[in-house]
């Protein structure tokens, strides 16, 4: 029982992981089209927003994996994982400020 769930959530997360990527490379393409053959100045606004897409995207396995740990009732790997997201967060925040 506990393997299958284990099996589940590792799905989930793998999901989460290859729908970034592939989204990420979908917002690039488009940008790469506009860019290329229309020579629209959103094109690498678009690019870049699909640069951002695939930064957060293990951000994103950070906050599934929070939620499935709290599900699970693992609270020391919830914790650690919350610890982690705020210090990314915070860390964040601090490299905005400093210019």
């Amino acid at each position: 029982m506990n393997n299958k769930k284990t099996m589940i959530l590792e799905d989930i997360i793998s999901l989460v992981l290859r729908a970034g990527v592939v989204l990420s490379i979908f917002v690039i393409c488009i940008g790469l089209f506009l860019h290329i053959f229309f020579n629209l100045a959103a094109g690498s606004l678009i690019i870049k927003i699909g640069l951002y897409i695939l930064f957060l995207t293990p951000f994103a396995r950070l906050v599934v994996s929070l939620f499935m740990f709290l599900i699970e009732k693992d609270l020391i790997y919830f914790f650690i994982t919350l610890a982690i997201i705020v210090i990314i967060i915070i860390s964040n925040f601090i490299a905005q400020t400093k210019i």
